[in-house]
């Protein structure tokens, strides 16, 4: 959101104010913040497929107190499912995809008085050094409960969309629907950061693959002399012993790797064979002195009790430092969402706003069945996860004493 209003600034697309939902925890909270949405000529709200039904109540809101103004919707949502938000929602129009440049268009559509309707799909960058650097003054990014080391925490984003194509992974609907990633220069990445010195050393690459650029070496050269500390999400064939050095010299503090399943089975059919035979590279990055974090699904098509108990025995004997386990979940877009029949499920709770990997009192949503198992056997084997790996000396992410 704060690189959408960057562009509109840029663009001299008209004034621009942000004004963050997020944090409402109980009901009078979420009436309050409505109350307070401000006027405005066109209002741009991104949706997730968890807060869909939030940007209902929003929209409705802004159609009880601004009826002339244009609405228009990005994110996750409604790049997956563009036709089913802009209906279910009353919005005006929906951006599909990388959203910067499109939205300045509707800015300037509805500047010149016209109107601003149904769907409109963003071009992605190819240079995405000419984007400004976000508008973090129009937020109190401190406000959020990130943490690094005990330090609040900033959000830096150094590339756009993942190299890799995963059969449950929404990253190419984030990342824009682009084909391929793009990868900010490290020099542009590194201005951004030294700007951002003087209110925290702390950061976080939110890049879905921060270990797959191509210039990595060059990168971390150069955050090296910026003397921050900051955490990644790698994936774990990327981890090479050499690599894990060069992380932890240049500031790195944390990684958080996707392992998912070591069933090599699972693996083929989600997509991530390259990451086979390479889960030892955990014991380089402990090495070179990084704390891990894991992430792993169950329910995933060759589970069984047998394979659960194996398969999660030998992950304990890896030395992760954290972990979390969530069930399999059919995200609006992914190649399993689409077409589950393929990969022998069902989706029996479509209703995608109950799509929360890790919510309140570590519930989960278990919203398929597979030809093999159902959603009570994905839950037990959820729980058997968890016990294995706190057995051996890993905790759980939410109880990190290093990142949150």
């Amino acid at each position: 959101m704060l690189y959408l209003a960057a562009v509109v600034r840029q663009s001299g697309g008209g004034e621009v104010e942000f004004f963050d939902m997020s944090g409402c925890a109980t009901e009078d909270q979420i009436q309050a913040q409505l109350d307070r949405i401000p006027p405005a000529g066109l209002y741009g709200i991104g949706v997730l497929c968890t807060n869909h039904e939030y940007a209902k109540r929003v929209v409705a809101r802004i159609r009880q107190v601004q009826p002339e103004a244009q609405v228009v919707l990005g994110g996750p949502n409604p790049s997956a499912l563009p036709a089913e938000t802009l209906a279910g929602t009353g919005a005006d129009a929906v951006v599909v995809g990388e959203g910067e440049d499109a939205f300045v268009e509707c800015a300037a559509r509805v500047s010149a008085g016209t109107a601003v309707r149904g769907v409109f799909h963003g071009t992605p960058r190819h240079d995405i050094d000419s984007y400004p650097f976000p508008a973090r003054d129009l937020a109190d990014e401190f406000s959020y409960h990130r943490r690094l080391q005990g330090s609040p925490v900033l959000s830096v984003l150094s590339s756009r969309g993942c190299p890799h194509k995963c059969a449950y992974c929404n990253s190419v609907v984030m990342g824009g629907g682009a084909a391929v990633a793009r990868y900010r220069s490290p020099r542009n990445v590194c201005q951004e950061i030294a700007a951002l010195r003087g209110t925290t050393r702390c950061f976080r690459f939110n890049d879905d693959c921060f270990s797959s650029r191509p210039d990595l070496p060059d990168l971390l050269a150069a955050l090296s002399a910026l003397e921050i500390v900051f955490r990644i999400f790698a994936r774990v064939e990327d981890l090479t012993p050499d690599t894990c050095r060069a992380l932890r010299q240049s500031g790195c503090a944390h990684v958080a790797i996707g392992l998912e399943s070591l069933n090599p089975e699972n693996l083929r059919i989600l997509g991530r064979g390259p990451q086979i035979g390479h889960e030892r590279n955990v014991q380089a990055a402990r090495d070179a002195g990084l704390i891990v974090r894991a992430y792993f699904m169950v329910g995933l098509p060759h589970d069984s009790d047998a394979s659960i108990e194996r398969y999660f025995t030998a992950a304990a004997g890896l030395g992760l430092d954290e972990f979390t386990v969530y069930p399999l979940i059919p995200y609006p877009g992914t190649r399993i969402a689409r077409n589950p029949e393929r990969f022998g499920y069902a989706i029996t709770n479509p209703d995608f706003r109950d799509y929360v990997q890790i919510g309140v009192n570590r519930s989960s949503c278990f919203a398929l069945r597979h030809k093999n198992f159902g959603p009570d056997d994905v839950a037990r084997w959820r729980l058997r996860a968890e016990q294995i790996l706190l057995e051996a000396g890993a905790r759980r992410s939410h109880d990190s004493l290093v990142a949150r």
